[in-house]
């Protein structure tokens, strides 16, 4: 099975990134085409609209901003390396299809 194809928004350099460590080490691949799945890393970027789903990881406080800018889900950002590489495989494993085909799992934010 391929790795996931992962869509990174956002035009902050140090969380874009922070999300492609963390994306890169949960084995989930960066692309500008066809993604399984969209990443926001910044809830003021305005996310076109993609056949896929859109999540978001930002400051607690930005929550509502990326729920209202159209994401499916939003999770708080955590401040530690550990908890935010955790979250993110957390994401892609709830979010990211697992097989052809398959819709993604809808999942709650933490």
């Amino acid at each position: 099975m391929k790795p996931p194809a992962v869509l990174l928004i956002g035009k902050n350099r140090h969380e874009a990134t922070l999300a492609s460590a963390a994306l890169h080490c949960a084995g989930a691949r960066i692309v500008t085409a066809r993604p399984d799945l969209a990443l926001l890393v910044d809830a003021k970027a305005q996310p076109r609209r993609l056949n896929v789903p859109l999540v978001a990881i930002v400051p607690p406080r930005e929550k509502r901003r990326a729920l209202a800018a159209g994401a499916d889900a939003a999770y708080a950002r955590p401040t530690q390396w550990q908890a935010y590489s955790r979250l993110v495989e957390r994401v892609l494993a709830e979010w990211a299809p697992t097989r052809k085909a398959a819709r993604p799992r809808r999942a709650r934010t933490s």
